[in-house]
């Protein structure tokens, strides 16, 4: 009674089997004359993939030059308050007073005077003095200068500033504490500015703009979008600017925080998806690839489309086979871009590997089962 019973679903079983080994024979004829159907890329195109790419903030060189620092000693501004240490006799002024100043009677003490806008200061006896510009060393001298004329003994001057002229800028970023800062005339620097804000951010920066306080727009604080005038400077290593520049009060500076890119894989690949690309990395199709875990081992893809921008917004494309004669090509070198984009799609050789795969797997999954094999009395 068993054997009755499990006959025909035997035989249905071979019949399967039969049609399906017909079937997949019938594909397997087809397959020979199935290629992937792939242009290889020429020259031009090779050359134009080559010159596309990201396009990145331009550093103008000339503003930057302009805007280097100033080295040496510190030269008073407008502003500064000097403090003038010379005989007593140079500030008399009354009959007493210059007869006490010459019979020693008169201590010396200072004398403070504030640098006008001019960039002078009014000396007693002496009068105006132009010191805007100076060092200090100079100031000594070009004032020693004016009262030997006045004098018979060798005067002797001394100054110091009193107290600095502070000027404020702006700082917004990525930076530990962005706001506005009153700095003195010799910290007018852009090193100086970062220190005080507590300096660029972890994630790091890419790009530190310095907007001219008078190319920015009216407001409580000045912002600055590209194609504004000013001083453009990338960031080495994340962090610090490749050049020290100085500071002209009012100036705006931007510290615009990295933003790592991506690019993508995929198509024909076991995990594909967006992957980052640091600022200092290189990576090459093959480690593309490797990033999405793999080609598919069912389609056994042999071509990689990648497609990338060039500078006026245009795509791109270029097929670089992985695959000939059984053997890896040199196209797996082909470093790839931050921004690109590399499919690996179908062809008809790859559709006919998943269509075959996939009626093996059916066959061999569904229909045949113990049951149908063996006699359990």
């Amino acid at each position: 009674m068993t054997k009755v019973g499990i006959m025909p679903r035997f035989w249905t079983w071979r019949a399967e089997a039969t049609w399906g080994g017909f079937l997949i024979a019938v594909l397997a004829a087809s397959l020979a004359g199935c290629a992937d159907h792939v242009r290889a890329p020429n020259a031009s195109q090779l050359a134009a993939f080559a010159r596309a790419g990201r396009v990145e903030s331009a550093v103008d060189v000339n503003r930057v030059r302009k805007a280097q620092l100033c080295t040496g000693p510190y030269r008073v501004v407008p502003g500064d308050v000097l403090e003038f240490a010379m005989p007593a006799l140079f500030r008399a002024i009354t009959a007493g007073e210059l007869q006490n100043a010459q019979q020693g009677r008169e201590a010396d003490s200072p004398h403070l005077c504030r640098v006008g806008e001019e960039g002078t200061v009014r000396l007693p006896a002496i009068g105006e003095v132009k010191v805007a510009g100076c060092s200090l060393a100079e100031i000594e001298t070009k004032v020693s200068a004016a009262y030997r004329q006045i004098v018979v003994a060798e005067p002797s001057v001394f100054v110091r500033v009193a107290e600095y002229r502070m000027a404020k800028v702006y700082i917004t970023g990525a930076v530990q504490k962005p706001g506005v800062y009153a700095l003195r005339s010799d910290q007018m620097t852009l090193v100086s500015l970062l220190t005080e804000a507590g300096g660029i951010v972890e994630t790091g920066a890419a790009v530190i703009r310095v907007v001219r306080g008078g190319d920015a727009p009216a407001g409580d604080v000045p912002s600055a979008t590209p194609g504004e005038s000013g001083v453009i400077l990338p960031v080495v290593g994340t962090n610090t600017p490749f050049r020290d520049v100085a500071l002209e009060e009012g100036d705006t500076v931007v510290v615009q925080q990295i933003q790592v890119p991506l690019f993508s894989v995929l198509g024909l690949v076991c995990r594909p998806g967006n992957f980052p690309y640091p600022p200092t990395a290189e990576y090459n199709l093959t480690q593309a690839i490797a990033f999405a875990g793999g080609l598919d081992p069912v389609a056994d893809p042999r071509y990689a489309t990648v497609y990338r921008l060039d500078g006026e917004g245009a795509i791109v494309r270029v097929s670089f086979p992985l695959v000939h004669k059984n053997q890896f090509t040199d196209a797996l070198n082909t470093a790839i871009r931050p921004g690109d984009v590399v499919a690996i799609e179908h062809t008809p050789r790859t559709r006919m590997n998943t269509t075959i795969h996939n009626l093996l797997r059916i066959n061999a999954g569904v229909y045949v089962t113990g049951n149908d094999l063996w006699d359990r009395d």
